[in-house]
């Protein structure tokens, strides 16, 4: 297994715009890391300079605390899954999954062994005759992944593997990738601009902003502890409640509060933030609670979505996720009082 480095990691076109901006990262051992970010991030550019598709302007690459600067592409030992997967039209499956191993000077009858072995961890055996044009866009995916494992790399790259799927085959696809990926042990970065995706599939997300590292670690940390409110918001978080943190105490317009969760965040202007699937519908005699009013309502099948509004003219409207059959126990404009958990707040800079 490989560990795989950046360390200040820059890249820029025509010397004006730079694409990749001072960019150190840790992709672990045998884990998978997603680079995730807005089309037009350097997500991309990333994954091509680790691949040696493209040169560096600055910084490092290395594998295992080892520089592959000077190491051309072919053999470097990673090797990248296009998004749109590449393969040869001319060639069946097996001539398209066997390619890398033919080139390497491998003997026939070795190559005819991995691809079969290969097919089948794809769950595509028996395919081996046909061409691309006679597959589906799930089962080209899976060919290039086939493809790329066949060669047995110390990383994988993956770049956008499930963007030009239909939802469903997109599902099957991504239980895929997390099978093999840890029946192999092979380190995996790839690149997707889906939050879901990424949450899913990976151990570790890098989340990239105009070529930037904004915040890197865990997928639950971007949901409970994003690092400002531009990361908040990728993930889905819309409530933001200015306040003043006095010691352990927030005072907002709306209510004061006492986080429980830890942060580093000093006294003084804060942005308080929660999930709307954090927030709890309640009577008005509980604690820690926020009077408001239902201002609307949607249906989502597993889930109703209301807008609240506080008493506070100047906050924008709370948004909470709460049961589905509470749409029949509230109505637009009743008041209402919710209950914010302490352990869910969590403070950022204004």
């Amino acid at each position: 297994m490989t560990e795989v480095t950046l360390t200040h990691l820059s890249k820029s076109y025509d010397g004006r715009y730079r694409a990749v901006s001072d960019l150190s990262l840790t992709a672990p051992c045998g884990k998978i890391t997603a680079l995730l970010g807005p089309s037009g991030c350097g997500k991309t550019t990333v994954l091509r300079m680790i691949a040696g598709l493209l040169a560096p302007g600055d910084g490092e690459i290395a594998f295992d605390g080892h520089s592959i600067l000077p190491i051309p592409a072919e053999k470097r030992g990673a090797v990248m899954a296009f998004q749109n997967h590449m393969l040869f039209p001319t060639m069946n499956v097996a001539d398209n999954v066997g390619f890398g191993l033919k080139m390497r000077g491998v003997d026939k009858n070795t190559i005819r062994q991995r691809v079969a072995a290969m097919l089948e961890l794809v769950k595509l055996p028996g395919f081996e005759k046909r061409r691309p044009n006679e597959l589906s866009g799930g089962q080209q995916q899976r060919v290039a992944l086939a493809r790329a494992l066949v060669v047995e790399p110390k990383v994988l790259l993956l770049d956008e593997p499930l963007s030009n799927l239909d939802a469903h085959l997109r599902n099957e696809m991504r239980d895929l990738i997390f099978s093999i990926q840890r029946q192999l042990g092979i380190t995996t970065i790839f690149v997707t601009h889906d939050q879901e995706e990424a949450v899913i599939l990976a151990d570790q997300i890098a989340l990239i902003f105009g070529g930037e590292l904004q915040q890197v670690g865990p997928p639950e940390d971007f949901y409970e502890r994003p690092l400002s409110i531009p990361i908040a918001r990728f993930f889905g978080g819309v409530n933001f409640i200015p306040g003043h943190k006095w010691g352990a105490q927030v005072e907002t317009a709306v209510g004061a509060f006492i986080p429980s969760c830890r942060s580093s965040q000093p006294d003084g202007p804060v942005m308080l933030t929660i999930r709307p699937e954090n927030i709890r519908l309640c009577a008005n005699g509980e604690e820690d609670r926020v009077n408001g009013r239902v201002l609307s309502h949607i249906y989502a099948g597993t889930h109703t979505r209301f807008k609240i509004a506080t008493s506070d003219p100047d906050q924008s409207p709370l948004e909470v996720i709460a049961d589905a059959s509470l749409q029949h126990r509230i109505c637009d404009g009743s008041p209402i009082s919710l209950h914010l958990p302490p352990d869910k707040i969590w403070l950022m800079p204004r």
